[in-house]
């Protein structure tokens, strides 16, 4: 038979160290993986989020960050941010989940897309 010796240390100690591993056991031990690809008239920023429902995602715009929010039952709350150029309308940006996959839109501003210039003659 192990018998551990309690002294009035150990006593004090140990609910320290419980409260401390009980804390870190809180942070989120999940991250989402992500993919940004710009087209021509917008930019797509894509995050796998698998086991997660549209309530669970808060997408928001503050100057120019974009945040998403993602709380996963069991894995804790995931925050990723992004500074977004001026060339992006951020009134305009949409989300869409499907499949795990969250898509966020953020289309190009209308002075920021390319337009092709006609050529005058005389």
């Amino acid at each position: 038979m192990v018998r551990n010796a309690v002294t009035p240390w150990t006593r004090n100690v140990e609910p320290a160290i419980d409260r401390f591993f009980a804390r870190a056991m809180d942070v989120p031990v999940w991250s989402a993986g992500a993919d940004v690809e710009e087209l021509e008239d917008r930019a797509v920023i894509r995050l796998e989020v698998p086991g997660v429902r549209p309530e669970q995602v808060g997408v928001s715009v503050e100057h120019r960050t974009l945040t998403v929010k993602v709380e996963r039952e069991g894995k804790g709350t995931f925050t990723r941010q992004y500074t977004i150029g001026g060339k992006y309308d951020l009134a305009q940006v949409q989300a869409n989940l499907e499949l795990g996959i969250l898509t966020l839109t953020l289309p190009k501003a209308a002075e920021a897309q390319p337009r092709t210039i006609p050529v005058q003659v005389g």
